[in-house]
């Protein structure tokens, strides 16, 4: 090819496709030149095993740092993922990718997406966490699927009722005017939806009429993200007694403040003691407004998760159990709300050493120099020390703008999560183009039928496979560019007209075509691939 032909086949190109313009310094590193061996006419006896070159529509990131930059030294004092370092070594100044990296790199984590660091990156390239979600909250989502599809191995029945795959949680004792009884929580799946439930089963022997079961239906109409949702109440022999059944939301990882907090002595801060109580006066609000009282609020019936939410479990019980008798409703409900008292001096009696009971029934007195003086008057009031009478909206009266600090947190979490899902959804358009793609190229079955072989619309497909997967860089090693995988395919799932090179792997073809016509061959090959009517050979 002359020097004339190729401008030529420049102005052409350039005619047909505006929004494609090939540099001369690309065109270089695709060996197109005057030489012969970049005749397409040309033969080579090595084609066959070259690896696929790079197209001049793109051009690897790593080629732009200076030829004297190792990505693996450790002058910038930074420990790369997937380095030839053993060990991390400090670095004083925190980045995006390296807050992405995992506290031991020798722990097993597949859903662990690697890229660069920022220290090795251009200013243009993302870091890691751009792509993914937030990586503290991806370990948590991980934590709670493992934790919701795991068995443990118990002695458990495997079905009851129409619940199965039994496995046990933990075992609390509450106490009433009879004495103690244990519960125990068991984490079920449904055999009507597929949901994994909580299974509260009371040890003791306990028989009771459909009258008296179907008192926990009221508690179906609560819908509050301070309780665990109240589902169905049943009695079962399958234990070996006669045990009573209440069956809750699951929340996963999620434990008592006994067995959190108080068994493991846990000193917490004065901010989590506030948005306890605004989250237990919350789901209050929402029990109470529906006529009904919790009764056995305790450190026991009170569940928080990893990432400090609150929930009422058990709720329901007293009334199955019958508890209220001889009681007003309003005074059940002023019992919850003293018993939130009861809660914060059994944290702070434990966290802080003070004298205090773990029942709360000796009276706690908090020091001046452990906690604020709104705190200390909330305390009080809670206890009953200011007033006989306890009220939800004086709850939040004194604390003030603790409840702002509370609803920023909750929207910000709230962003967190809308900003994760929105990826997620962007992950879940790519995965169906690729799936797509995949279903279609190179399927063995078909490599004998005249009507599917690799030309055309599935060699184009092909070609544009190769080259958002299988490029490789001028020394032959494969670029794993996640920036150039997920920019392509989002074009591609978009139709843009934007145009791209494709190349052949015995570099004897080249097409410029645009995403669009990309997206309509891949579209066509599928739902011919789908077609009932199409039976392969």
């Amino acid at each position: 090819m002359t020097t004339e032909s190729m401008a030529a086949s420049q102005a052409k190109l350039k005619a047909s496709s505006p929004a494609f313009k090939p540099s001369t310094s690309k065109l270089k590193q695709m060996n197109i030149s005057g030489t012969p061996s970049a005749n397409p006419g040309s033969s080579s006896s090595n084609s066959s095993s070259k690896p696929l070159k790079i197209a001049p529509a793109f051009t690897p990131r790593r080629l732009l740092q200076k030829q004297d930059e190792k990505p693996n030294s450790k002058k910038d004092g930074t420990w790369r993922a997937g380095g030839n370092s053993s060990k991390p070594v400090a670095n004083s100044e925190a980045t995006p990718a390296t807050a992405m990296a995992r506290p031991d790199k020798n722990a097993e984590d597949d859903h662990f997406l690697k890229l660069p660091q920022a220290s090795s990156q251009m200013p243009y390239m993302k870091p890691a966490g751009y792509f993914a979600i937030d990586e503290a909250l991806r370990r948590v989502l991980a934590g709670e699927m493992q934790a919701e599809n795991s068995v443990v191995e118990s002695n458990l029945p495997f079905q009851i009722h129409n619940y199965y795959s039994l496995s046990p949680i933990e075992t609390v004792e509450l106490y009433d005017a009879s004495g103690s009884f244990g519960i125990q929580a068991i984490k079920a799946q449904s055999i009507v939806d597929g949901r994994h439930y909580c299974l509260h089963r009371i040890t003791r022997a306990f028989s009771a009429s459909q009258v008296v079961l179907n008192a926990i239906d009221k508690w179906k109409a609560v819908q509050s993200p301070g309780i665990a949702q109240v589902h169905e109440a049943f009695t079962t022999r399958a234990f070996g007694d006669s045990s009573l059944v209440i069956v809750h939301d699951y929340k996963p990882l999620a434990s008592s403040l006994k067995t959190k907090i108080i068994d493991n002595g846990v000193a917490v801060p004065e901010a989590f003691l506030w948005s306890l109580v605004l989250q237990l006066a919350s789901a209050l609000k929402a029990v109470h407004s529906a006529g009904l009282a919790v009764q056995l609020l305790s450190t026991s019936t009170v569940a928080i998760s990893p990432t400090n939410r609150v929930y009422i479990n058990l709720c329901g019980l007293a009334d199955v159990l019958a508890l209220s008798t001889g009681f007003s409703m309003n005074s059940a409900q002023q019992g919850d709300l003293l018993a939130i008292g009861h809660i914060l001096g059994t944290i702070i009696g434990t966290s802080h050493d003070s004298s205090a009971s773990l029942q709360g029934q000796t009276p706690v007195h908090i020091s001046a120099a452990s906690f604020s003086a709104e705190f200390r008057e909330l305390f009080n009031y809670l206890n009953g020390r200011l007033t006989p009478v306890i009220a939800i909206d004086d709850i939040l009266r004194l604390a003030g703008s603790r409840v702002f600090v509370e609803l920023d947190a909750v929207r910000r979490d709230a962003d967190l999560l809308h900003n994760s899902l929105r990826l997620e959804m962007t992950n879940g358009r790519l995965v169906r183009i690729m799936c797509k793609m995949n279903f279609v190229t190179e399927r063995a079955e078909n490599d004998m039928d005249p009507e599917w072989s690799e030309t055309g619309d599935r060699y184009l497909i092909k070609l544009f496979r190769d080259y958002v997967f299988h490029l490789v860089n001028e020394s032959g090693k494969p670029v794993a560019d996640m920036a150039h995988v997920v920019g392509n395919l989002n074009k591609l799932d978009a139709g843009s007209e934007e145009k791209v090179m494709l190349m052949s792997r015995d570099e004897k073809s080249c097409l410029v075509v645009s995403y669009r016509e990309i997206k309509r061959c891949i579209e066509d090959a599928y739902k011919e691939l789908v077609a009932p009517s199409k039976t392969w050979r």
